[in-house]
């Protein structure tokens, strides 16, 4: 974060900067999608939603469960959010109590931890090398896990590695997690990102997993920091 910001500074003195960090694609929104919020604004549709997000669009992303991954996902379990970062925030204030250790990989994306600690919380950051493509694993977890521990918090593919966690990998993890009693949030927001293999969603796993999503680098619209939470 502090080198974007560096960044940022040398490019308002006149500095060309390539950007390799920060998740923004090199194009915006597709014309549809532009043409669709003009005429929304321009019929007067600017007032109060529903607290969990406009009908349509919920449902709307349900249908992109099915037609993507084939997955029977319910609107009434999709919550749309201001970006993916106010989604992990939602879970984090419905899950993380005083204390309760959250396990994640180091590396990881910087702002989770403090998602964790803003709720009092603790992250408590396992390290993890190429061997473990930068994730964590069932085994990891297991060994892990302390009475304080209440969850998992993964991210598939990672931010700012770039991996993914094995699909049987995952599946062991939710497993392990789901005998403790805890919970697991996956950060899916590079999912359609994946150039190899049938997509994947860790919603497959079980209606007890918590996934974020966002339209942010998929759908190439970042800026307009529209994520959604998908729960139990």
């Amino acid at each position: 974060m502090e080198l974007a910001k560096k960044a940022a500074e040398l490019e308002r003195q006149g500095r060309h900067i390539i950007h390799m960090g920060i998740g923004e694609p090199d194009f915006t929104a597709a014309a549809p999608v532009v043409e669709a919020a003009t005429r929304a604004m321009a019929a007067g549709k600017m007032q109060y939603t529903s607290a969990t997000g406009v009908p349509a669009l919920r449902e709307a992303i349900a249908a992109h469960y099915q037609t993507v991954y084939g997955l029977d996902i319910s609107p009434s379990r999709i919550i749309v959010t201001a970006g993916a970062s106010a989604a992990l925030l939602l879970a984090c204030a419905a899950l993380v109590e005083r204390d309760a250790e959250v396990l994640m990989p180091d590396p990881s994306y910087p702002c989770n931890r403090h998602f964790v600690a803003a709720f009092e919380g603790k992250a408590r950051m396992i390290p993890s090398g190429p061997e473990q493509r930068f994730q964590l694993s069932e085994k990891m977890v297991r060994e892990h896990w302390t009475p304080a521990t209440r969850g998992v918090l993964l991210a598939s593919p990672s931010n700012p590695t770039g991996t993914s966690i094995a699909h049987d990998e995952l599946r062991k993890i939710v497993a392990a997690v789901r005998e403790r009693d805890g919970f697991t949030i996956v950060d899916e927001i590079y999912q359609g990102l994946i150039y190899e293999g049938a997509p994947f969603s860790a919603l497959s796993l079980g209606d007890d997993v918590i996934v974020i999503n966002s339209f942010s680098k998929y759908f190439n619209m970042t800026g307009w920091r529209l994520g959604w939470l998908v729960v139990p």
